[in-house]
């Protein structure tokens, strides 16, 4: 009897037991959140990038300073590097900060050059310039299309230029010498894309307008490379760009088309 008595009581405990453990459990699971909290968003971080490049640029238009009549001067993209003051060198490199839809960007040029025009008149008269040209482009953007294939920002900033020139006219009454520096600033406006054409290549454009009448008359350039992702941190491309401006002030003339080939390297930071 003895043994029956504890089996029974054993059996009675291991029911209870097994009675109790589901309402443990769901008791316990109506203490637990419903869901768990989602993960915080990654804060958009900053990149940069910086390019070096070289613009090979020819130069058409006119230039003028106080005391001198302008002159033409044409100098194509061909003939650049025997026109170059290469003391000091030409420096050319672009750059931005990203973070986002929002970026900052910036653009230096510095080119001496030496050019040979004419002087318009009743008397065909030679002429020799040589200018060093400071051209700064900066501003912000702002990404309004990005879908994975293709970007399209906006952007907004200024141009500001730099001019120091040296202008020397030889005729039939002798030689006459005239210089002159000018510094100006244009608003510009403008769009900038991308395209990924895949297995790493991919187009880019930008164009930008300005002036306005605040500085230049008008100050515009459009440009347009075939890109290549040599890795996650260079790029290399190439392709042309075209960059004028016509500014005009007490005797300071310049008016002035620059085009040419434009090769490149992207580096991201």
């Amino acid at each position: 009897m003895g043994m029956i008595r504890a089996l029974v009581l054993a059996s009675a405990g291991t029911a209870a037991a097994l009675v109790a453990v589901p309402a443990i459990a769901a008791d316990a699971a109506t203490q637990l959140p419903e869901t768990a909290p989602a993960p915080a968003e990654a804060a958009p971080v900053w990149t940069f990038t910086a390019e070096p490049y070289f613009w090979m640029a020819g130069m058409k238009g006119r230039v003028g300073v106080r005391g001198l009549s302008p002159v033409d001067i044409d100098v194509d993209f061909s003939q650049i590097f025997d026109h170059i003051d290469w003391s000091p060198p030409p420096v050319m490199l672009a750059g931005e900060a990203r973070n986002g839809r929002y970026a900052l960007f910036t653009d230096v040029i510095y080119l001496g050059l030496e050019a040979d025009g004419t002087s318009a008149g009743p008397l065909a008269l030679s002429a020799e310039v040589d200018m060093n040209t400071v051209v700064w482009t900066f501003g912000g953007s702002y990404r309004v299309v990005d879908n994975g294939t293709a970007t399209l920002d906006v952007l907004a900033g200024g141009r500001l230029w730099y001019l120091d020139t040296d202008l020397t006219v030889t005729g039939p009454l002798g030689v006459r010498e005239a210089s002159g520096s000018k510094t100006w600033v244009d608003p510009i406006i403008g769009v900038a894309g991308d395209v990924a054409l895949g297995n790493g290549f991919g187009l880019h454009g930008e164009a930008d307008v300005g002036g306005f009448g605040l500085g230049a008359d008008i100050d515009w350039q459009v440009q347009g490379t075939l890109q290549y992702r040599y890795s996650d941190s260079v790029t290399l491309e190439a392709g042309y760009r075209y960059l004028a401006v016509d500014y005009e002030d007490d005797g300071f003339v310049f008016d002035i088309a620059m085009q040419g080939p434009i090769i490149g390297a992207r580096f991201r930071f």
